[in-house]
């Protein structure tokens, strides 16, 4: 009786065997081991170039990654910006890592903008998130691309203008008391406007020299006020720059300037030739990108923009950059 009890026990879990077999999906034996590089990548390197706080280093390796493996637009844009590192890192698989990044991107990008269109609180988490790596991949995909986000439609790399859009997400989600995986962000950012505005640091006379000038030029009341403001804001990050040489410096500063003078000085810069002016605060926001250069993303870029901008100026306006020409080492190409 004990025999004939474990044989039927057997059958059963034979047939219970055979039907859940039947039952389960078939596994897919192709691993797209590209992708799980790039997750590996972003967990162990990237992470770290996108901040100098731990805190916040922390939530692009673990609260990110896990926002963007339920969001098949965040993971693209995170994916890409891998892409970029790695075929910054590997110059050998370059065009392929490249070609990725992009294909990406744009997928993501399409996503994305159909969502901006309809933003509310619960895409708001998401859509910022794209808006921060889509910084982060405008910037680093400059020296690669000739097409992307970074269609150089203005005077200036569109990345000069992407905070606008991000900075709306912030307003939002500040204005919904946002406690959410992003919080160290944005946390840190208050910390970093409060550290920039350290009075025990020397306000810098170039820019002194630079709001004389601008106050003699012949501008409206308006223009001017927003002149003044970019002055007096770009004064915090670029005292920190030059205070020990830029050592107490963080990726956030740059961001924090561009954040306070998005909405009126920046459109100015689609315009040169009208506002020379905004050109020149400009050249002397390089001196801070110059101090930041330690990051992949960013290399190039202060050289790159300090020659824009002489290029885009008049010969009554380029003496007006001499002193970050000078700081960053620049000669024009006619006096080298």
């Amino acid at each position: 009786m004990q025999i004939t009890l474990q044989t039927s026990l057997d059958a059963r879990n034979t047939d219970d065997l055979a039907t859940s077999t039947r039952l389960a999906p078939a596994v897919d034996q192709a691993l797209n081991f590209v992708d799980l590089e790039l997750i590996h990548n972003f967990t162990t390197s990237v992470y770290m170039t996108l901040s100098t706080d731990d805190l916040v280093r922390q939530m692009w390796r673990v609260s990110v990654v896990r926002m963007a493996l339920k969001c098949e637009y965040v993971m693209r844009t995170l994916l890409s910006i891998s892409a970029l590192h790695l075929a910054h890192q590997r110059p050998e698989r370059k065009e392929a890592l490249v070609a990725k990044a992009l294909l990406y991107h744009r997928s993501a990008s399409r996503e994305a903008m159909e969502l901006m269109s309809a933003l509310d609180e619960r895409n708001a988490e998401n859509l910022f998130l794209f808006s921060l790596l889509t910084i982060f991949f405008a910037l680093a995909s400059g020296r690669y691309l000739k097409e992307s986000v970074v269609v150089w439609e203005s005077a200036f790399p569109d990345w000069t203008f992407l905070l606008s859009g991000a900075c709306s997400l912030i307003k939002l989600l500040n204005s919904k008391n946002y406690e959410g995986p992003l919080t160290p962000l944005l946390t840190y950012a208050k910390e970093r406007f409060f550290t920039a505005r350290d009075d025990s640091r020397a306000r810098p006379a170039a820019l002194e020299s630079l709001r004389k000038r601008v106050s003699g030029s012949n501008i409206d009341k308006e223009l001017l006020r927003v002149h003044n403001l970019a002055i007096d804001e770009l004064g915090h990050p670029l005292s920190l720059a030059l205070h020990s040489g830029g050592r107490g410096m963080d990726i956030m500063d740059m961001f924090i300037w561009k954040y306070f003078v998005s909405d009126e000085f920046l459109p100015l810069l689609k315009e040169p030739r009208a506002n020379q002016e905004a050109i020149v605060i400009y050249a002397h926001f390089c001196v801070v990108l110059k101090r930041l250069e330690s990051q992949w993303w960013l290399q190039g870029w202060a050289i790159h923009l300090i020659s824009q901008a002489w290029e885009l100026l008049d010969e009554s306006h380029k003496p007006w950059i001499q002193w970050p020409m000078e700081e960053l080492g620049w000669v024009p190409p006619s006096e080298s």
